[in-house]
């Protein structure tokens, strides 16, 4: 890859994460009380679960993560069933760890900085929310742009996605990495688009085989990465 000038990032698990309150509601059925993070390394854990099958299995995401916490079989139904009615696109207003930090690490070593998600048509207010970013100025971390798949009509693993991104920008895919959390939606999807992918990888549960991509472990090491 020649040198990087544009880092795109995801959403959920980079930025964003599950509103602790609304799975602590839900698992709160079997009586258990997770903290925050052992959600968080249930959410990675899941992920993985996902990327291993092949599919975006939300169903299997949800019984990943019950698990994880500690759900026994008795009460899995009922947590499910929680989880179905209240878990929804927009339950992700958790603001990931080094969220802000990251971004204003990337923005202090030079590189320019945008989003590509796959949500459900919010993610840029979501960001606002959670006082994360906002395209452009304002009184957040500022990003070039917020590109939000229910919007632009794609999403990853198609790599048109990120063509919306880079047309912005004015950029090259040659000069571009992208940052997510997903090996299958986000490692495959910037593969196919010609940019440099990087898998956010925080536990080590990537299914895929030793060397097959890049991973990294804290969001606010990345540039360290790039220049390494």
């Amino acid at each position: 890859m020649g040198q990087i000038t544009t880092v795109l990032l995801d959403v959920g698990g980079i930025l964003l994460l599950p509103t602790t309150s609304v799975w602590q509601a839900a698992v709160a059925h079997a009586g258990i009380e997770p903290t925050g993070e052992q959600l968080r390394r249930a959410h990675y854990a899941a992920t993985a679960a996902m990327d291993a099958s092949g599919d975006v299995d939300l169903d299997l995401y949800r019984r990943v993560v019950a698990q994880r916490c500690g759900v026994t079989d008795e009460f899995t139904a009922q947590v499910l069933a929680e989880l179905d009615e209240h878990f929804t696109g927009e339950a992700w207003l958790q603001r990931a760890p080094q969220a802000k930090e990251g971004i204003e690490r990337l923005l202090a070593a030079g590189y320019r900085v945008g989003i590509v998600s796959n949500s459900v048509g919010t993610v840029a207010e979501m960001l606002v929310t959670a006082g994360v970013c906002q395209a452009g100025a304002g009184d957040l971390v500022p990003v070039e742009v917020v590109i939000d798949s229910a919007v632009v009509g794609v999403r990853k693993p198609d790599p048109a996605i990120f063509g919306f991104a880079l047309d912005h920008m004015g950029v090259t895919a040659a000069e571009t990495a992208y940052l997510g959390d997903t090996a299958r939606a986000d490692v495959d999807g910037a593969r196919l688009a010609g940019l440099r992918p990087i898998h956010f990888d925080p536990y080590g549960d990537c299914p895929d085989p030793a060397g097959d991509h890049e991973h990294l472990q804290r969001f606010d090491r990345l540039s360290e990465l790039l220049t390494g």
